[in-house]
């Protein structure tokens, strides 16, 4: 029985560079939880290496490799702590105070228009010099610059800048005039750190300015490499668009997948491969260099190349594809480990996967520490890990058996060298295609039979790699993008055999338009049907409404059940085939469980609880009910006929309350129907399907409209309300003071439309005045509006918040919701003089971020959202 079982045991090769991207993972982990000195951990480096050698010389290799594993983690931490903080320049105080600064700068990538239906183009540049008030400062760090375009002038390809915005490429030295701002973060819990991200990238100033304020200077800028670099995209992307191999729908979309470029892609498109996890298809990954490369070994070789100019051909290209589409952590990864695998296949070394998965993880740590903390690095190594570490050695025991069964059919001496049940199954193959052989013919009946035993073998193959890395990635998708993901393995069925056609193709026609445009136009119609396929697929697929279900946060215990199941599938996987088996079918329950499984929101019980959620300029307040029910009012929005693809209810408003477990929303309040609060409110309504919409008196406009064809698609009850409702709502009383019954809108939106109910909880209350002015206030001072919480009407503004509202509410808090250094000047000084004279305690989101008051019936209790 013992010799069964170790026969039965598929033993992997070792990995010993695994082990060290682990621990070095691991030291890099420590270094962010433990704060020590960069001499701390390098000591505690060199001394676990000393340890290791001198263990080895002891000859006690079990101390030796302990040692040694420890030296790598602190070698991590080292990194991390020495490496990892990006050297960044921060403007000096004086060049962010509000006044304009005249900037000399180069660019360092080029512009790009958003094709979101505004005239704004956005560039970041290297400073080289900047002036104010006749005081000159030559610090150089980064700025993002968006430049806004009037409509009538926009004209991307116009050289000079007579009020049209430059086409700006890499190095181009330019001259402007702007107020710079430090980039900030929403203060919520949540919120995507944007200041991080900017300054990953060497980022730490915003400037926003006219396209007439721009001026080219002579000369040029920065690397030769960069210089290059961004030459050759620009002419891959002219061809791309410009040379008649697809449509202007279509075009976008191979930009994207070739070369990375999807500054021309709307947001909706991209939300659909979101969706279906197909993401990867839209952004250069390591699948891309794994398709592109096999194409070119395999022409390389049927063209007679000698194996290793096949491989060195095959390796240089991968690495030219990867310096033109932007050296990304994917494409790293994909490059080191196709380097790793086809030299190792030259010198006749065994190639284990999951070693060239720790050596790629290594270098890229060790030339970015602080990746392993971003998304698309863990995404990427944790789904290699799957198939690396859990796939392929399942398939070792299943298909490549019975692909190995397939070698040299023909040749019945072969028979002898496999297992029994192989070589029977050989034998049986011969009888069946000898039978059919008799009407068909001998060909023909070995094509079909063979043919379709390696379409099953194939479709096998597929199915249990992409569902044991979909299992794999269910709870880092429901961190970062709050989706189950649970229709991406169907969606890699039907999607990814033909990814290799449509790519190759892609890259193809690209290339051959530099040469021949008919053989490019044939090359372009077969990536365009293979893209036509993928589209159709995935938009069928996204329509299924599993496909728009959104989860909150994962808790601790979440993490540690998905942990376990990967863990336990790992090293199942490398035992017996009943406990391989075993740890699959854990790691699919861990996974199911993971995706389902939504933990107790994070809701006040018996108090009443109003949140002003940070959302910049605009308005949004959560209210919890005693009985723990949740109402939204409002869900922020941009100001003014500028459009955006940053979306307030997508990415401000549900992070936030994914944060907080919110899986559903029992109402949303729409106060008024201006931008600021009603922005974000369709995707608020798709995102937490609500009971019910509250509405006051709002004039027709394509938002409003939009946002009541969102509420009847997902069944949300439209309720309108007027001063002198009232109703009990979750243990609270709500009364309705504004609009009056007889209120009559106009053509547009108005502030004094707005929607201003006061909530009570016992002996407290809370009055949410909208975006009321002064004579709307009037009316609201007449109806009894006494409060222990004012949320201060249009954040700030002189138009509000008069004396009289004062004296009848006689609040003891005051919360203004508004945006930090906003163009308005709101809160204006008069509204803080008067809150202030009343004796009113005064929080502002701009300076605090997110704020809660708690309201137990008989005090009120704020807090910030940040402490939480």
């Amino acid at each position: 029985m013992r010799i069964a079982l170790k026969s039965s045991a598929y033993r992997p090769p070792r990995a010993p560079l695994a082990m060290a991207a682990l621990a070095f993972s691991g030291g890099i982990w420590l270094a962010g939880s433990i704060s020590r000195s960069p001499l701390q951990w390098g000591a505690a480096a060199f001394l676990s290496a000393l340890c290791a050698l001198l263990a080895v010389r002891k000859s006690d290799p079990r101390l030796a490799n302990g040692c040694a594993i420890l030296s790598v983690a602190f070698a991590g931490a080292f990194a991390f702590v020495e490496v990892a903080a990006p050297r960044v320049h921060v403007p000096p105080p004086e060049l962010v105070s509000g006044s304009p600064v005249e900037v000399i700068g180069h660019v360092t990538n080029d512009g790009s228009f958003l094709n979101g239906g505004s005239p704004r183009e956005r560039f970041d540049l290297q400073s080289e010099s900047l002036q104010i008030a006749g005081h000159r400062f030559d610090v150089p760090f980064g700025i993002r610059a968006t430049v806004f375009v009037s409509r009538q002038e926009h004209d991307p390809d116009h050289a000079d800048t007579g009020g049209r915005f430059p086409a700006l490429a890499y190095g181009d030295r330019v001259r402007f005039t702007a107020r710079l701002r430090l980039p900030r973060n929403f203060g919520n819990p949540g919120a995507f750190d944007y200041e991080g991200y900017l300054r990953g990238i060497g980022i730490t100033a915003l400037a926003s300015v006219k396209a007439e304020n721009i001026r080219i200077l002579p000369g040029e800028s920065g690397t030769r490499f960069g210089f290059w670099r961004s030459r050759i995209r620009r002419s891959i992307l002219n061809h791309i668009n410009n040379a008649g191999l697809w449509s202007h729908e279509d075009a976008p979309l191979f930009a994207a997948m070739i070369l990375g470029e999807d500054s021309l892609l709307l947001r909706n498109v991209k939300e659909e491969f979101q969706e279906t996890g197909m993401y990867h298809l839209l952004v250069v990954s390591g699948m891309n260099v794994a398709l592109l490369a096999f194409a070119v070994f395999w022409v390389a070789r049927r063209l007679r190349a000698p194996d290793w100019l096949a491989s060195l051909i095959t390796i240089a290209l991968s690495i030219f594809y990867a310096y033109v589409a932007g050296m990304g952590v994917p494409i790293q990864r994909a490059v080191l480990m196709l380097s790793l695998f086809l030299v190792a296949r030259l010198l006749y070394r065994e190639r284990a996967a999951l070693n060239a998965t720790g050596f790629a993880a290594l270098v890229v740590l060790l030339l970015s520490p602080r990746a392993l903390f971003e998304p698309g690095f863990q995404l990427t190594f944790l789904a290699l890990l799957a198939i690396s570490g859990i796939s392929l050695l399942l398939l070792h025991r299943s298909s490549y058996r019975l692909r190995a069964a397939l070698r040299h059919f023909d040749s019945t001496g072969y028979d002898l060298v496999l297992p029994a049940r192989m070589a029977q199954l050989r034998l049986d193959l011969r009888l069946i295609i000898s039978r059919i052989g008799k009407v068909l013919g001998a060909t023909p009946a070995k094509w079909i039979v063979l043919g379709a035993l390696s379409l099953a073998i194939a479709l096998f193959e597929l199915t249990l790699v992409s569902s044991i890395t979909q299992a794999a990635l269910v709870l880092p998708m429901r961190a970062y993008f709050h989706r189950a993901a649970i229709i991406g393995m169907p969606a890699n069925a039907l999607v990814l055999p033909l990814s290799g056609v449509m790519l190759n193709a892609g890259v193809a026609a690209i290339a051959l338009s530099y040469i021949s445009g008919f053989f490019a136009r044939i090359a372009g119609f077969v990536a365009a049907v293979s893209l036509h396929w993928t589209l159709l697929a995935l938009g069928w697929l996204s329509r299924l409404h599993i496909s728009q279900w959104r989860i909150p946060d994962p808790n601790f215990a979440l993490w540690m059940v998905a942990v376990v199941g990967v863990t336990l599938a790992f090293f199942a996987a490398r035992r017996t085939r009943s406990l391989a088996v075993a740890g699959l079918a854990l790691l699919f329950l861990s996974a199911g469980f993971a995706a389902v499984y939504d933990p107790a929101p994070h809701v006040v019980r018996n108090d009443l609880e109003v949140t002003a959620i940070d959302v910049g300029q605009g308005d949004s307040i959560l209210v919890s009910s005693p009985e723990g029910r949740t109402m939204l009012v409002d869900a922020g929005g941009s100001i003014g006929p500028v459009r955006s693809e940053f979306d307030y209810g997508e990415d401000v408003v549900s992070p936030y309350l994914w944060w907080r477990g919110l899986k559903h929303l029992d109402v949303v309040v729409l106060t008024h129907a201006h931008g600021d609060h009603i922005g974000g409110m369709a995707r608020i309504v798709q995102n937490f399907r609500p009971r019910e919409l509250w509405l006051g008196m709002n004039p027709e406009t394509p938002a409003l409209d939009h946002l009541l064809q969102v509420a009847a698609a997902n069944g949300v009850a439209v309720r309108k309300h007027v001063a002198g409702d009232e109703l009990d709502w979750g243990g609270a009383h709500i009364r309705v003071l504004s609009p009056p019954a007889d209120w009559r809108v106009k053509a547009q939106p108005r502030n004094d439309d707005s929607l201003s109910m006061l909530i009570s909880f016992r002996n407290t209350r809370a009055l949410l005045a909208g975006d009321v002015e002064k004579r709307m206030e009037r009316f609201l001072a007449t109806e009894s509006p006494a409060a222990d919480l004012l949320k201060v009407a249009h954040h700030g503004s002189a138009t509000s918040t008069t004396e009289d509202l004062l004296r009848a509410v006689h609040p003891q808090y005051a919360v203004i919701s508004d945006g930090y250094r906003n163009s308005f000047g709101h809160p204006r000084p008069q509204v803080l003089e008067r809150l202030q004279s009343a004796h009113v305690r005064t929080y502002r989101t701009d300076l605090l971020g997110g704020v809660t008051f708690l309201l137990d019936g008989k005090t009120v209790e704020p807090e910030l959202t940040r402490m939480r």
